[in-house]
């Protein structure tokens, strides 16, 4: 634990493991505090999949509101839609912005096959852990 002081003052310090707190009698002082480490990472695979899902489902929803920007900049340049919001520069064209939106579905898919590859890695191992017999239902 670090400290500075502006002012010479008493300065008490009281530590509780690495933890600690400081007492002071005086006036402003500028105090570092240092914690502990956290939680340790773990190393297992597929531990990131439900974020992934959660973030493909949601690219999914932007990836079709870019396709729907892109369509009507191409029905604005068709002369079939009205005004387009961007009249000019980057985002006016059309191209741009269906080339995003593949672009957003293409980080989607792959979001949505690397969370259902880990969910069967992770199924096939419990699979092989847990041994379940065979019932047969009588007719």
């Amino acid at each position: 634990m670090e400290f500075r002081a502006r002012k010479r003052t008493q300065i008490y310090r009281r530590g509780i493991g690495k933890s600690g707190y400081i007492e002071i009698k005086g006036q402003f002082m500028i105090v570092r505090i240092r914690f502990g480490r956290g939680r340790q990472l773990t190393h297992r695979k597929g531990k990131n999949r439900q974020a992934a899902r959660l973030l493909a489902s949601a690219l999914s929803l932007v990836a079709i509101s870019v396709a729907v920007l892109g369509f009507w900049a191409l029905g604005q340049d068709l002369g079939i839609a009205g005004d387009f919001v961007f009249p000019t520069g980057l985002l006016s064209h059309w191209q741009v912005w269906l080339g995003a939106g593949a672009a957003i579905q293409y980080a989607c898919w792959r979001l949505r096959r690397y969370s259902r590859q880990s969910y069967q890695e992770n199924n096939e191992t419990a699979d092989a852990e847990a041994p379940v017999e065979k019932i047969r239902a009588r007719v």
